[in-house]
């Protein structure tokens, strides 16, 4: 794609975080090499591979000045490794790819055009996904492009993975919260969104690998950890989700009272129930109320379907 027409292009970093994935580093670094945009530095964050992938990564910043490669110096997991490499990023733009995942030619080119297209308006431009199992979009909510408004991110209309280019200075010093073992990339997402007008483009840019070692069918963690995210989404714009998605926000708390419940927390799972219900009236709570009190059988099922983040 020819941005040429634009002047200066703003310089993108690229964050892949990887942990014991030799397998699937490699393509997708490759996918890093073959993009069009010209402005590009790779930031490889290592969370302490014991496998080849810190040593094929090292061969390959020896072989291309642009790429750079850093062992993980913050908490081990996910979020520390997604925040060692925002630290160690020079760029203007950043995007965050997980190791198994595979970016298209034009993905990076496509998204800045929108961004110098309006003038750089949007500190946000999210693209859609194709998932490796099926062939269709991993993120739902959406049919065309358009701006997406704060209201819409809040009420938990996007669901889904998407791609995501930012502008490094809306995270100032917010980083992902090392303290949350799952879901501390939405909360650190919804924070950003509250802060910048965002933009969807509505095409794949990103390939979103399902395979049998990144994906889980059922809770493999342990529920009282999971329900620490819930209660901090919770809290985050609790008086505007109150106000503008009463449903959603109910249904944030059911959930959180199910993990309770699952966690044999049975006092603040009734807690979680009676503030959903005063939220908004809502079917989940009340069947895990009548549920609140009998064996685990007659729980309703949690039907996550998640990666696995290393």
């Amino acid at each position: 794609m020819d941005l040429s027409h634009y002047g200066d292009l703003p310089k993108v970093s690229v964050i892949l975080t990887t942990f014991n994935r030799e397998y699937f580093f490699t393509e997708a670094i490759e996918s890093l090499l073959e993009q069009d945009y010209p402005n590009l530095e790779i930031i490889i964050s290592d969370d302490g591979s014991s496998d080849n992938t810190f040593v094929f990564a090292c061969e390959y910043a020896q072989d291309y000045p642009h790429i750079k490669v850093f062992q993980n110096t913050r908490t081990k997991g996910s979020a520390g490794n997604r925040n060692n490499g925002i630290d160690n990023a020079s760029g203007d733009l950043l995007i965050l790819l997980d190791d198994d995942d595979l970016l298209f030619k034009e993905a990076i080119s496509q998204m800045v055009e929108v961004y110098l297209k309006f003038e750089k308006k949007y500190g946000i431009i999210m693209a859609n996904c194709t998932r490796s199992d099926d062939g269709f979009l991993s993120g739902e909510g959406l049919d065309e492009s358009r701006e997406i408004t704060f209201q819409e991110v809040l009420s938990g209309k996007l669901q889904g993975e998407f791609i995501t280019l930012f502008e490094k200075k809306l995270l100032g010093q917010r980083r992902f919260n090392e303290n949350l073992t799952r879901g501390n990339m939405g909360l650190l997402w919804l924070r950003l969104h509250h802060h910048s007008p965002c933009y969807y483009l509505h095409k794949p840019l990103k390939f979103y690998r399902i395979h049998a070692e990144s994906l889980t069918q059922k809770l493999k963690y342990n529920p009282l950890e999971m329900v620490k995210n819930y209660e901090q989404d919770i809290l985050l714009f609790y008086r505007e989700r109150k106000a503008v998605c009463p449903a959603h926000l109910a249904k944030l708390c059911a959930m959180a009272a199910l993990l309770y419940r699952q966690g044999g927390n049975r006092k603040k799972a009734f807690k979680k129930i009676l503030q959903s219900l005063s939220i908004y009236p809502n079917l989940l709570a009340l069947r895990i109320l009548v549920c609140l009190f009998l064996p685990d059988f007659f729980l309703p099922k949690l039907t996550f379907r998640l990666r696995i983040e290393k």
